[in-house]
């Protein structure tokens, strides 16, 4: 590997010393194109035409990177034009981006030399340029495979390092694997004894852990026995407790006269509820499922079928004291009625005893009007312009009208009498 490294260092030097010399040899002087661009440089500085120069040297990389005979022409038509503005003379008209023939083809032989000699001048400033960037690629080509030979210098001193390393540890693990060997018959047998007294533990544990699984067993079976019965007996007792007071409280809210008429379906409610609770209880213990959620699982539908109930119940009272009705009040209601037609038959009365002279005619008959409540009296129209108008009575719907003639005039007596009747 160094000698590799070495080799590639000299072939680089080599080059480095040789490669400007053989193009020197074979194209223009690297020499005279430095000092033409030197001279460039400093016209560029000048404070009159130094502005011409500076912007023909700011395509001078571009140009010659390209370094074609295109880009060289434009680079000597750029420098002529600043030398002969500088100088006093014409330069004629080349627009940016026209072809160099035609701006060529209007100079005058002067003006055409300078053209020829600052194309020559161009060729050596770019030649010169070339080389100083060829160089100095070369130079830094070299200065990172020293840093790489020196990095691979190390790398193989480490790597001899650990190879000795390596090395030194597989001798002492030879070592260690001889110790092993000579060992492994004394560690075998002594493995060959703790295996057995193992098994002999092991035997005796297991015999040991099924006799106190199958105590274990038994106890867990009297313990769930025992839940069970608990469970019973307290569920027993609480659904009782439950439904006792519910008995109550449904009896004590039908004591009224509105509410009696539902204690019956309240009292078969209570009794169906009860019912439900213990084929609830009897369902969840006849389950699948852990015994440890019979608890909660009891709980939540005894809950739900309680809340269930008393909304029915509510829903049940609530509708019987809607239809209530209370026969006092009906009977008040039928006996005020009656006051009513009779104070309307004796005002009936009263009217057709104030003409018991006048005949009644063909024309007179009774109106008869629908009515639920009380009776109404209406005047039919006159007989004959001069004559009383005798009042009409009209008796309530489903009764056939009678035709009688006029009683006779009552005294204030009878009147008396027949109000206190």
């Amino acid at each position: 590997m160094e000698d590799v490294t070495a080799s590639l260092l000299l072939l680089l030097c080599g080059s480095l010393i040789l490669g400007p010399t053989a193009g020197s040899g074979s194209g223009p002087d690297p020499e005279r194109g430095r000092m033409e661009l030197r001279r460039v440089q400093s016209l560029a500085a000048q404070p009159r035409y130094g502005g011409c120069w500076a912007r023909a040297l700011e395509h001078l990389d571009t140009r010659c990177r390209d370094m074609t005979s295109e880009s060289q022409s434009r680079l000597a038509l750029r420098f002529t034009h600043c030398h002969l503005s500088s100088s006093g003379r014409d330069f004629p008209s080349c627009p940016e981006g026209s072809e160099v023939s035609r701006c060529t083809a209007g100079m005058d032989p002067v003006a055409f030399n300078t053209y020829t000699e600052f194309f020559t001048h161009t060729h050596s400033i770019c030649h010169f340029l070339q080389s100083e960037a060829w160089q100095s690629r070369t130079e830094s080509t070299m200065y990172r495979l020293t840093e790489a030979s020196a990095g691979v210098a190390e790398q193989l001193q480490s790597t001899r390092q650990m190879a000795n390393e390596l090395m030194e540890a597989q001798s002492v693990a030879l070592q260690a694997q001889k110790e092993i060997l000579s060992n492994g018959e004394e560690l075998r047998a002594t493995l060959r004894d703790s295996t057995q007294g193992v098994q002999a533990v092991f035997s005796d544990l297991s015999s040991a852990s099924r006799q106190q699984q199958v105590a274990l067993s038994q106890l867990f079976q009297q313990l769930s026995f025992l839940q069970s019965f608990l469970l019973m007996e307290a569920h027993s007792l609480t659904s009782c407790c439950y439904n006792a007071a519910a008995l109550c409280t449904a009896y004590l809210i039908t004591s009224t006269p509105r509410s009696s008429r539902a204690r019956l379906l309240l009292l078969v409610l209570v009794c169906v509820n009860f019912y439900l609770e213990k084929k609830i209880y009897q369902h969840v213990l006849s389950s699948d499922q852990p015994e440890h959620l019979h608890v909660e699982q009891v709980s939540v539908y005894v809950a739900a079928l309680r809340r269930l109930s008393v909304c029915v119940a509510l829903c049940v009272l609530l509708l019987v004291c809607v239809r209530y009705r209370d026969p006092v009040q009906q009977s008040l209601e039928v006996l005020q009625q009656l006051r009513e037609t009779q104070s309307s038959l004796q005002e009936a009365l009263r009217r057709a005893g104030e003409c018991p002279g006048e005949t009644w005619s063909g024309s007179a008959r009774l109106l008869c009007r629908s009515s639920s409540h009380h009776a109404s009296v209406q005047t039919p129209p006159p007989l004959v312009e001069d004559r009383k108008v005798c009042p009409v009575v009209e008796v309530p719907v489903g009764k056939n009208p009678v035709l009688r003639p006029p009683p006779p005039r009552y005294s204030l007596r009878s009147r008396r009498r027949s109000d206190v009747i």
